[in-house]
């Protein structure tokens, strides 16, 4: 999929109905100051090409904790649950793994991890 500048790819507090693979582009990750869309926005990272977003809701199975936003043009490669579980379900540890000791995911582990 291409995405414009400003796109909101994903939406803070929807279900996570997709998985993204970053082919192109950069986005940022913006959260809440709360667990409510209405919470004051923060700057939580940005993921670039070869990064991929949305995993985390699938694997732990809850809402989106941020939006995902586009910056200037950018590429995704869609994928829906059952796909996702069929191609990602053996790298499932990994992904969990990665998002409990990489920086970029302090903030999903404030919202999410330890609630």
């Amino acid at each position: 999929e291409e995405h414009v500048d400003g796109e909101k790819i994903i939406r803070f507090g929807q279900e996570g109905t997709h998985f993204y693979i970053i082919v192109s582009g950069t986005v940022n990750v913006i959260g809440r100051t709360n667990d409510e869309a209405e919470g004051e926005e923060v700057d939580v990272c940005t993921f670039t090409e070869g990064d991929c977003v949305g995993e985390l809701e699938f694997i732990n199975e809850h809402s989106t904790c941020a939006d995902v936003i586009a910056v200037g043009p950018v590429k995704t490669a869609k994928m829906g649950r059952r796909h996702f579980e069929k191609v990602m379900g053996p790298v499932e540890e990994f992904l969990k793994d990665r998002a409990k000791d990489d920086s970029k995911f302090e903030y999903y582990r404030g919202k999410k991890l330890n609630n």
